[in-house]
């Protein structure tokens, strides 16, 4: 998998129900990328969907650090991340940052679940015709 297939899934403990429903109902565009989740993230997924996810360091380690690093390396093709603006915790790290890289380099962010489900669809517009089952000369050996 190259560059520019790698997306980084992240929700909130609210909303991480949310995402992992997502996952599981467009599974087989998820499973075209290589996936990048917060450890506690990246463990529901897996146990939920059983995609193969890499597992960041938490907020609380300084994951959104280690998230602006990789967003600005272009490598990242899209972002979800499911925020509870609802129930803040006060020991939640400042994602300014985080959104600030994402503007910065184009990348793609969605932070509620119609976002995340229109950014699915856009991630998987063209992966029929990338399917060795889509073209004829690899369908026929």
């Amino acid at each position: 998998m190259g560059a520019g297939k790698t997306l980084i899934l992240i929700a909130h403990e609210g909303r991480l129900a949310e995402l992992i429903k997502l996952l599981q109902m467009r599974r087989a565009i998820f499973e075209h990328y290589r996936l990048l989740a917060t450890t506690e993230v990246g463990e529901a997924i897996e146990a939920e969907t059983g995609l193969e996810v890499t597992h960041l360091f938490s907020g609380r380690r300084g994951g959104e650090i280690q998230l602006c690093g990789l967003i600005t390396t272009n490598t990242i093709k899209a972002v979800i991340f499911l925020r509870d603006p609802a129930n803040v915790r006060l020991d939640e790290p400042d994602i300014t940052p985080f959104y600030r890289a994402c503007d910065l380099n184009n990348v793609p962010l969605a932070s509620n679940i119609v976002g995340a489900a229109a950014l699915t669809h856009w991630l998987g517009r063209n992966l029929e015709s990338e399917s060795p089952a889509a073209d004829p000369q690899a369908a026929a050996g």
